[in-house]
């Protein structure tokens, strides 16, 4: 790991080790078998494999006095039939989260180091089909939040993260960012912010540093109750060969009922990209909603398509249906089917479905 990532995350390891006042764990190991057809998203599929997926998570939150500190563990392990079609993985994450609360301010410190398929982050960032190779990620940052007045606040954001790959196809990276924003509580059910932020992209090599500004608008209201809406524009600048002005935005319509739940997201964003060591446009959409048949067996549906803006101008979608039935306090079996589609520019579209069955060990105070 990066010497300049180390020594951060090792003073905010260093608050685990307090003697806390309160504490509370829980963990979650999900195992599953799975069968994926046409795996890499190719034109022309190249055969089906199977997956031996577990995937464990573990949290630990304690409390002492004002600070409190949030740990969290966590390894994805899969194990395929076919490593020609789909490699052998094990990646592992731990984050940090540790805050101090007084009664006009909050100072948190956070960090955290995670590996994950590129199979996966760039389809479902960009829409886009790439090598089966491993990324990690090494982040450390800082809030701080300010109470103005009662209803109004002001917060800074600072963060450095370093991104590599086990490809020379993805360019290893570093991103050091810093945001203000300036947050305003208009009445018990609305509230508004206006941020401004700056971020600098410098890839490996001697290839050219990239920088870029935003400016943005966000409103969040609680339409009834358990509905939220939440909504965001702006404008981002990038001080590239190709720099120009991009607008972008976000809105979030999220319900929670006592018998469905459900969530619709869209986002325009331009965010580093490790394909061309730069900064690059994409758009993403996305919904799910659950239900439960009985009560102790719920539904899922979801969907989910996303779209590179940028170069090659990639899209890939996905659709589920999960089912979920617990059979003890602790115990769950589950059974999922999902369906991807990519469409390079230009290219055919390729498709691939999988289906899985699981079980699912739940403990909310290990």
């Amino acid at each position: 790991m990066n010497a300049r990532l180390t020594t951060p995350l090792a003073f905010v390891l260093q608050a685990i080790a307090w003697s806390p006042a309160l504490a509370q764990n829980s963990l979650t190991v999900p195992l599953e078998a799975v069968r994926i057809s046409n795996p890499d998203l190719a034109p022309e599929s190249r055969g089906s494999v199977t997956l031996f997926r577990l995937h464990p998570q573990y949290t630990l939150r304690t409390t002492q006095g004002a600070s409190s500190t949030e740990l969290s563990l966590g390894a994805l392990v899969e194990r395929s039939g076919n490593t020609d079609l789909s490699a052998n993985r094990s990646l592992p994450s731990v984050r940090v989260l540790w805050e101090n609360e007084s009664p006009v301010a909050v100072f948190g410190l956070r960090a955290s180091l995670e590996e994950a398929s590129t199979r996966e982050t760039e389809f479902a960032d960009f829409g886009r089909v790439t090598l089966d190779s491993k990324e990690r990620t090494g982040a450390v940052g800082g809030t701080w939040t300010y109470n103005l007045t009662a209803g109004t606040a002001l917060e800074v954001d600072l963060s450095h993260a370093r991104v590599t790959y086990d490809t020379p196809l993805l360019v290893n990276h570093r991103e050091t960012s810093g945001s203000i924003a300036y947050r305003i509580s208009a009445s018990s059910n609305a509230r508004y912010s206006l941020t401004a932020g700056a971020s600098r992209l410098t890839p490996d090599g001697d290839r050219v540093r990239e920088s870029r500004s935003e400016l943005g608008f966000g409103y969040e209201r609680d339409l009834s109750e358990g509905l939220v809406l939440n909504a965001a524009a702006g404008a981002v600048r990038t001080n590239t060969v190709r720099g120009k002005t991009a607008p972008v935005g976000a809105l979030r319509l999220t319900y929670t009922g006592e018998r469905i739940g459900y969530a619709v997201a869209w986002s325009r964003e331009v965010s580093a990209d490790g394909v061309v060591a730069g900064y690059t446009r994409s758009q993403v959409f996305d919904a799910s909603a659950t239900y439960p048949l009985t009560i102790n067996t719920s539904f899922s549906l979801g969907l989910s398509h996303a779209q590179s803006l940028d170069g090659d101008r990639d899209t890939g979608s996905m659709v589920y249906a999960r089912i979920q039935s617990e059979i003890t306090r602790f115990w769950a079996v589950s059974m999922s089917l999902e369906q991807r589609r990519a469409r390079p520019s230009g290219g055919p579209t390729a498709k691939g479905h999988s289906v899985a069955i699981g079980l699912v060990y739940s403990h909310p105070d290990f």
